[in-house]
């Protein structure tokens, strides 16, 4: 990492209260540990398994179901 940029996360740092710290360490951390999924080598094995028909059909769900707005909802 850059020296400066390291410098600059430092000082800023320093300057939020303990719990914002606290905070960031976490971050950092969970921003080092392997990304969690599935590869998509893994995935290509159910390519093709859908018909044409049934994605038509779950598309045309989607459509109808989530495109709606209820004024009245909230």
């Amino acid at each position: 990492m850059n020296i400066d940029l390291s410098a600059q996360i430092h000082t800023e740092l320093g300057g939020l209260p303990l719990d914002a710290q606290r905070s960031v360490l976490e971050y950092v951390r969970a921003l080092k540990q392997p990304r969690k999924g599935t590869p998509g080598s893994l995935l290509m094995r159910h390519a093709g398994s859908i018909t044409s028909d049934a994605a038509r059909q779950m598309m045309d769900a989607i459509e109808a179901g989530c495109e709606q707005v209820d004024p009245d909802e909230w």
